[in-house]
């Protein structure tokens, strides 16, 4: 047989009481329907819970609100678990992001999850951007940090961070003694008889194309080859005279290989961006991505 949580809930009133009268006045009930209903579960269990005038536990009461306690708390513990995870309370996150949001954006990210959200759970994983759109729509992301992603009609997206482009060169480069006597900025044109080392189409359509478009606005006609070494952080130089343009956060990973020259030219780089879908993100997701929005909007007041 099976028992009622709400009947179970009336007999330990009735034990913590003292009284089917006070236990009635508990649950906001008359009392002849709480003794009629607490009557009907002594006759399925076939023994008797309470000795009556006085009120008092049988030993069958005793062990029935002993575990009926337990199941209580349990009971409570669901609903409790159910409503915080719906409200974004618990859960895990998934994010999917480039090498670039690793040295300012997630740990800081990461940082207001643990003190907002204790019960939310992150686990990140590096990817390229093409990869990062197709994790994200098939599910097996919730949130992305990229840049350059698709303007798919299912995605929401928030800018988390607004940077300029560096240029990184080789050791041997000419310019690259310019950090040595204190002047690292130098002109993109300076750059341009060397070819431009980009990471191939088909893993960073986006971002490729934007760095090619703040090219053009500069004035500055490049030479494109595609990078020589796949991978951030190795900006896989194709010769000494070549050179990279990549985001200042990027550059500032202790990883990153070559000289770092900053540009006299405006160049920013593409928006680092937080994407979900609209129609698939958990709770969770969803309030790591207004504290994404938070943290945005004080690093720009």
């Amino acid at each position: 047989m099976s028992v009622e949580l709400r009947v179970m809930r009336y007999v330990v009133a009735v034990a913590e009481e003292g009284s089917f009268e006070s236990a009635a006045r508990r649950l906001h009930m008359a009392q002849p329907p709480l003794s009629r209903q607490i009557r009907d579960l002594e006759r399925q269990l076939g023994v008797p819970l309470f000795e009556r005038r006085p009120t008092r536990l049988t030993d069958a009461g005793a062990a029935f609100v002993a575990s009926a306690r337990r199941l209580l708390d349990d009971a409570d513990s669901v609903v409790r678990a159910t409503r915080a995870a719906g409200q974004g309370q618990t859960g895990t996150v998934r994010i999917g992001l480039v090498a670039s949001a690793t040295s300012q954006v997630l740990p800081r990210l990461l940082a207001a999850v643990r003190a907002a959200h204790p019960q939310i759970t992150v686990r990140t994983r590096e990817a390229w951007p093409a990869e990062l759109d197709v994790g994200l729509r098939a599910g097996r992301f919730d949130l992305v940090l990229s840049r350059g992603m698709p303007g798919h009609q299912d995605l929401d997206r928030q800018t988390v961070r607004r940077e300029p482009l560096v240029a990184v060169v080789d050791a041997g480069h000419p310019l690259a003694g310019r950090t040595a006597i204190g002047s690292d900025a130098v002109r993109l044109a300076d750059l341009a008889d060397g070819r431009l080392s980009l990471p191939p189409e088909e893993l960073t359509p986006g971002y490729r194309s934007a760095i090619l478009a703040a090219c053009a606005r500069a004035g500055v006609a490049v030479e494109v080859v595609d990078c020589e070494q796949l991978g951030w952080r190795r900006i896989g130089l194709a010769d000494v005279d070549g050179f990279a343009l990549v985001p200042r956060s990027l550059a500032e990973l202790p990883t990153v290989d070559g000289v770092v020259l900053q540009l006299t030219d405006e160049l920013p780089a593409p928006d680092l961006e937080l994407v979900w879908r609209r129609d698939a993100t958990s709770p969770a997701g969803l309030a790591v991505a207004r504290l994404a929005r938070r943290l945005a909007h004080d690093r720009h007041r």
